[in-house]
C-alpha cells in the first residue's frame, strides 16, 4: 500500500471514505438537499465568515477560475502579488479573461510583505481586484495575510481580495469576515481531508455586488447561478453527492475539535517536522512559513525522493519547474500526525544510512 506524504491529497480519515462509500443520494431528494445545507453551514464556520460559500464540482482552481470569470470585466487593473507557481497560474487566468494584469513577484522562496504591497498600490490607480496566494505549496511560504488586507483596504478600498486558500482553510489561521476578503476559495483535498473534486468559495457583498454588474462570460463557471441555486438548498448541475457526504462528516470533525486547536496542531506538526528534517542534514528552502508544507534542500534529495516510493511505499512531493530536483515537499496538512511522521523519518534515515 503507497502511503502519502504531500501537501494534497492527504489520507482521507476511515469514517470519512465510509461517508464516500454509502448508497448514492439523488440530488433532487430533501436528503441531500439537508445535506448540503448542513454542508455550507459548516464551511462558513471553518471559513469563519456569515456569508455564503458555495461549492462546485471542480477543484480549487475551479474556484479560482469561477471568481475571475464572474467579476473581470475587459481592461479591469488586477494586481496579482506572485511569490509561487500558484500565483503565477492567478496570472495567467486573468489575463485569459482580458484582465490588465499588474505583477508584484518575488524570487521564489521569499515572501511579500504588506509594506512591499503598500508601496505598490500606492502608485496604481483604479485598481479593481487584487489576488494572491496565501501560503504557496509549490515553495512553503505564507504571506501575512492580515496585514495585507489592512493595506489594501487603506490604498485599494474599491478593489476586491480575492485569496488562493486551497493550502490554508483548517490549516492556519484564517478569518474571511474579520480580515474583509471578499473570495476565499479552497479545495477539499488538503485541510477538509476529503478526495479531491469540491471547490468551496466564500464570497462578500461586496463581491455579489460586483458580481451582479458583470455580464457572464462563463456557463458552468457563472457564480450568480450557483449562488442563486444554493439559496434555494439546490445545485444547478449534478453535484458531487458523495464528496458531499464525506464532506459533511469531515466539517462536522473539525468543528467539533474546534479551528484553534486544529491551528495549533498544524503550527506544532510543522516545528517537529522542521526539527526532524534539520537534525537529518536538511536545509529550509526559503521564509518556511507555511504550515501546510514543509520545503527542505539536500544534496541527494531526488535519490531520497526515488528511494521513498520504491523502497519503503513512501510518496513525497518534489520540486515544480525550476525547483524540480531541488526540493523535497513534505506535506503536513489535514490528517497527518507527530505519530505518522515518526514512519516517515524511520524510512529517510535508512535510506541515509545506506548511501553512507
Amino acid at each position: 500500500m503507497t502511503h502519502l506524504f504531500t501537501p494534497g491529497p492527504v489520507p482521507v480519515p476511515p469514517e470519512v471514505q465510509e461517508a464516500c462509500a454509502r448508497r448514492v443520494l439523488y440530488h433532487h431528494s430533501q436528503d441531500f438537499s439537508e445535506l448540503s445545507r448542513n454542508v455550507w453551514r459548516g464551511l462558513q464556520e471553518v471559513f469563519c465568515t456569515t456569508g455564503p460559500v458555495l461549492t462546485l464540482s471542480g477543484s480549487g482552481m475551479t474556484g479560482i477560475e469561477a471568481c475571475i470569470a464572474s467579476t473581470v470585466r475587459r481592461g479591469d487593473r488586477v494586481v496579482v502579488l506572485q511569490h509561487g507557481r500558484f500565483g503565477a497560474r492567478l496570472v495567467t487566468i486573468n489575463k485569459l479573461y482580458g484582465a490588465h494584469v499588474i505583477e508584484l513577484s518575488v524570487s521564489l522562496g521569499e515572501t511579500i510583505s504588506p509594506e512591499l504591497v503598500q508601496d505598490r498600490l500606492k502608485g496604481i490607480d483604479g485598481i479593481s481586484t487584487v489576488w494572491l496566494v496565501h501560503s504557496e505549496t509549490s515553495t512553503g511560504v505564507a504571506l501575512d495575510l492580515a496585514g495585507i488586507a489592512s493595506v489594501v483596504r487603506e490604498y485599494a478600498p474599491h478593489a476586491l481580495l480575492m485569496v488562493d486558500a486551497v493550502l490554508t482553510l483548517a490549516i492556519q489561521e484564517l478569518k474571511t469576515d474579520e480580515w474583509h476578503l471578499d473570495a476565499v476559495v479552497a479545495g477539499i483535498q488538503k485541510g477538509l481531508m476529503c478526495p479531491p473534486g469540491i471547490a468551496c468559495v466564500a464570497i462578500s457583498e461586496k463581491f455579489i455586488a460586483r458580481m451582479s454588474a458583470c455580464d457572464p462570460s462563463s456557463y458552468t463557471l457563472d457564480l450568480r447561478t450557483v449562488l442563486d441555486f444554493q439559496r434555494r438548498g439546490l445545485s444547478p448541475w449534478t453535484p458531487p453527492v458523495s464528496l458531499m457526504a464525506g464532506l459533511d462528516v469531515s466539517l462536522t470533525d473539525i468543528t467539533n475539535r474546534g479551528l484553534h486547536s486544529i491551528w495549533q496542531h498544524h503550527n506544532e506538526l510543522v516545528q517537529f517536522v522542521q526539527q526532524q528534517c534539520m537534525a537529518r542534514g536538511f536545509t529550509q528552502f526559503g521564509d518556511g512559513t507555511s504550515r501546510g508544507v514543509v520545503v527542505v534542500q539536500h544534496p541527494e534529495v531526488s535519490m531520497i525522493i526515488h528511494e521513498l516510493a520504491e523502497r519503503h511505499n513512501i510518496i513525497v512531493a518534489g520540486g515544480q519547474d525550476t525547483l524540480k530536483d531541488k526540493v523535497m515537499r513534505i506535506g503536513t496538512c489535514g490528517s497527518y500526525t507527530i505519530k505518522k511522521m515518526t514512519e516517515l523519518f524511520a524510512a529517510i534515515d535508512s535510506i541515509l544510512l545506506k548511501n553512507t
